[in-house]
């Protein structure tokens, strides 16, 4: 089984109108051979992922995947940071120049126990969330599927219909024993079997 752990755990602060500090959760999921971060982000310093990571015994260059639930900055912008990974999105693997793009499927399997699942919704339809079987049950890494803990907001500014994003959050809460939402914590799906 994958293990699923939050590696540095986001947050959004609106100091004023004009001027917000925000960066997303990143996460560090393994399996087996595999070493992958989800949305690294836009955290102030590399060194906060080589604390964090030091923490699991892993450095930079033990990252082989780099998963983006989306292209927003505050999910993506220091991808260049793990320089010997794969960069993976919605659409593809991504690595310099050399691009491999997926079929149109909406779930592709990673690992054994990794699978991305398309969930559409913020950002437009090339948000994508992992599925992980771990030992305590199906995590869902969701991205800006759902924001913080509790599930907010409900209604999504970024998402291109909220129809979308209903679905892909059904979805979700149908399966996952647990979620990690974009800018919080690991928590426990109460509402696990929704949307039967």
């Amino acid at each position: 089984m994958a293990q699923v752990d939050v590696l540095i755990k986001g947050y959004n602060k609106e100091l004023n109108q004009q001027f917000h500090k925000y960066a997303c959760t990143c996460t560090l999921v393994r399996d087996r051979d595999k070493n992958i971060i989800v949305d690294p982000g836009s955290h102030q310093s590399i060194g906060m992922y080589i604390f964090a990571l030091g923490d699991f015994g892993l450095t930079i260059s033990d990252i082989n995947l780099v998963f983006t639930t989306h292209e927003h900055l505050d999910h993506s912008m220091n991808r260049a940071v793990f320089e010997n990974a794969t960069i993976m999105d919605r659409w593809g693997y991504h690595r310099g120049d050399e691009h491999r793009f997926h079929s149109s499927d909406e779930e592709i399997d990673i690992t054994p126990d990794v699978k991305m699942v398309a969930t559409p919704g913020h950002g437009g339809d090339i948000h994508a969330s992992l599925l992980v079987r771990t030992d305590i049950g199906l995590v869902c890494v969701a991205g800006d599927l759902w924001w913080y803990e509790d599930f907010t907001p409900e209604e999504d500014p970024y998402a291109n219909t909220q129809e979308d994003l209903v679905k892909s959050r059904l979805k979700i809460l149908k399966v996952a024993d647990y979620i990690i939402p974009g800018h919080g914590g690991l928590i426990k799906n109460t509402k696990k079997g929704e949307g039967d």
